[in-house]
């Protein structure tokens, strides 16, 4: 049997068309995050965070606030929802998040410890989940 030769036009389109299907099939793979359901449209999405505590707090600038912020998944019919990644970044106030990712435990709640910036004032930390609005976290630094 004679070995197939394939010339340079065909070589390329027949590359071409093994990368896009190994694009397509990349795609399928990795869509998603780790614990987070891909975004398929059939299972339930998260459309809500609720605040539970560590609002409103006040403390020395530079200095971690004594209770840490919490939040709580809710699903689609209120109930909590267990593995999912909350986000966290700081919105106003240089400080710093501990976490930056957290995710939730079987009650639904991820938690985070923040550092407040140097300067006195008012200081912003958010809170969020793909498909749901934030939740913003407001401390004082005096």
């Amino acid at each position: 049997m004679r070995p197939v030769r394939w010339s340079a036009p065909a070589r390329v389109r027949r590359l071409s068309m093994v990368a896009a299907a190994l694009a397509t099939l990349g795609g399928l793979v990795a869509c998603g995050d780790l614990l987070q359901e891909p975004d398929t449209g059939i299972g339930k999405a998260v459309v809500r965070l609720e605040p539970v505590s560590g609002n409103a707090q006040v403390g020395a600038p530079g200095a971690q606030l004594g209770q840490p912020l919490r939040v709580q998944t809710l699903d689609f019919d209120g109930e909590p929802a267990a593995h999912l990644r909350v986000q966290w970044s700081v919105v106003s106030g240089a400080g710093e998040i501990e976490p930056r990712n957290s995710f939730s435990d079987a009650d639904g709640i991820a938690e985070a410890t923040w550092t407040l910036g140097a300067s006195d004032g008012p200081q912003q930390v958010q809170a969020f989940v793909r498909k749901g609005q934030p939740v913003i976290f407001e401390a004082t630094a005096q």
